[in-house]
């Protein structure tokens, strides 16, 4: 029997009209953004992941999964969170640079000629961002899918610059209003503190209904938590950690009490038909890894953090004994048997964005964007 839809891919351009602000251009005023709402009865759709608009990449054999991640003791901190006015590591004006520069790369990543495409994708991406972003491009090649890679010239609007403390990567969150209305938002980073080394490393689109908290000003600059808890509810890394669980297939007996705006119950209703699809034939589960060096976290002017982090996502099919599976021609790009018989295994990188909230403020931590690619496949 065939299975069809390859993994789930949150798809957030169905019927969403632009109603996002793009934040404050005074480089004096902090910068907020917010995403429209969906109708009611489409709050998070599902499409499949050959033909999902994510952009993104690293190598995802060689990612560095964290399955108890030792690193980060929940008691400790290493930023202390001051009243004294900071500055930004980027002036605002050199940020806007930056931006505009990465995302006239990204451009090009999606649209170079083949003997250029590489060193392109280099030049806007690095890290899990860009193995997503190949295994896209590939897929929509291969599939004669080229012509409708969403490829378009975006203008940068900079939300946050890294504070200056000493410490590095630099970071800069960036968002873009695509034609589809859909704000994507994108994390830029420098691991020397050279702006000509600043590569996107996160990107995905918020989710209906969804929106930023402001962060301090741009010449200011943003804290960037870079261990521990600080004053947050929890350590970033675990929360990730917990949202990971929570979205694994079969659904865990624990929820952490996580509002994910319906990413959760979309990842698990394409879970439940891509099972119930193959039912007669195999058994499917699912199971997210934490890439530990992708977590990020962003503080808020109110103490509370945008933590941005990246899963791993092995969707395994068991074949039964007597039965087999013919993987469809998006399975086949990247693995190379066209009948199955022990089992089928497609991975796929997830880019998430959370609201954590600080001690003693009200709401639960909350998913604000998600985004989707399927990066390889195989079986036997």
């Amino acid at each position: 029997m065939q299975f069809s839809r390859l993994t789930v891919a949150v798809s957030l351009s169905s019927a969403l009209l632009v109603t996002a602000c793009t934040g404050a251009d005074d480089p004096g005023t902090g910068a907020s953004t917010s995403a429209p709402s969906a109708p009611a009865d489409d709050s998070a759709a599902t499409s499949d992941a050959a033909a999902s608009t994510a952009t993104g990449s690293t190598d995802a054999g060689s990612a560095t999964t964290d399955v108890a991640a030792g690193t980060d003791d929940a008691s400790s901190t290493t930023v202390a969170m001051t009243t004294d006015e900071g500055e930004a590591v980027l002036g605002v004006e050199e940020a806007e640079e930056v931006a505009t520069r990465l995302l006239d790369a990204r451009y090009e990543a999606y649209t170079a000629p083949a003997d250029r495409l590489r060193a392109a994708q280099q030049t806007a991406y690095m890290a899990t961002a860009r193995t997503a972003t190949e295994a896209e491009v590939r897929l929509r090649s291969e599939l004669g899918l080229a012509e409708d890679a969403p490829a378009e010239e975006l203008e940068p609007n900079v939300l946050a610059i890294s504070r200056e403390d000493g410490e590095l990567p630099q970071l800069l969150l960036v968002q873009s209003v695509p034609e589809s209305g859909v704000p994507l938002l994108h994390l830029m980073e420098s691991r020397t503190g050279e702006t000509e080394d600043f590569r996107i490393i996160w990107e995905a689109s918020m989710l209906p209904g969804t929106e930023l908290p402001t962060f301090d000003r741009r010449s200011v600059g943003t804290p960037v938590l870079r261990s521990g808890q600080g004053d947050l509810v929890e350590v970033p890394r675990e929360a990730l950690k917990k949202l990971a669980t929570f979205v694994s297939f079969p659904q865990p007996e624990e929820d952490p009490g996580y509002e994910t705006n319906g990413y959760a119950e979309a990842v698990r209703a394409a879970a439940q038909e891509q099972a119930d699809a193959v039912a007669a034939q195999a058994g499917l589960r699912e199971k997210n890894w934490l890439v530990s060096e992708d977590v990020k976290t962003l503080m808020f002017e109110d103490g509370s953090a945008f933590v941005i982090g990246s899963l791993l996502r092995d969707t395994t099919f068991s074949v039964n004994s007597d039965a087999v599976l013919t993987p469809p021609q998006s399975f086949l790009v990247f693995g190379e048997d066209s009948e199955l018989t022990d089992e089928a295994v497609l991975r796929t990188s997830v880019f998430i964005g959370m609201h954590l909230p600080a001690e003693g403020q009200d709401g639960p931590p909350s998913v604000i964007a998600a985004r989707e690619q399927l990066v390889d496949a195989w079986g036997s």
